[in-house]
């Protein structure tokens, strides 16, 4: 399995991701923007999923963004967290405490339900995050 090298952070929120993004963008000071999506070929013929992605690199800190869904028209992108509507996915050089404080500042931001540090290495199909 190749290495993970990102901090994870699961997200449940019943807004879409355009909100999210801006509700993310005003509380943590970020410049998320809307990228590419992420993409997961089904073993059916020709299928796929597609996962909405917002992407921002802070050239300051060194760390990199990526607010992906977890849920698409033709299912769930890592299923043994069907309960999480997004992930914030973070490249770069962050501690705990400072995971901490986005975590406090994501339940703070009244559009979020819940929201949990997610250990990478434990998630059966985190693999598929890895399109950075």
């Amino acid at each position: 399995m190749p290495e993970l090298e990102f901090k994870l952070i699961g997200i449940s929120s019943h807004e879409n991701d355009y909100h999210l993004s801006w509700t993310l963008n005003q509380k943590l000071a970020l410049k998320l923007v809307k990228s590419s999506n992420l993409t997961i070929p089904l073993s059916q013929a020709g299928l796929k999923q597609e996962f909405s992605v917002f992407h921002f690199e802070n050239e300051n800190s060194m760390l990199i963004y990526n607010l992906i869904s977890n849920k698409s028209e033709n299912g769930v992108l890592l299923p043994e967290l069907k309960n999480m509507d997004y992930f914030l996915q973070l490249y770069g050089d962050i501690n705990r405490d400072e995971l901490n404080a986005i975590i406090n500042n994501l339940k703070a931001s009244g559009v979020v339900n819940a929201c949990f540090i997610l250990d990478p290495e434990q998630i059966k199909g985190a693999e598929k995050l890895l399109f950075n």
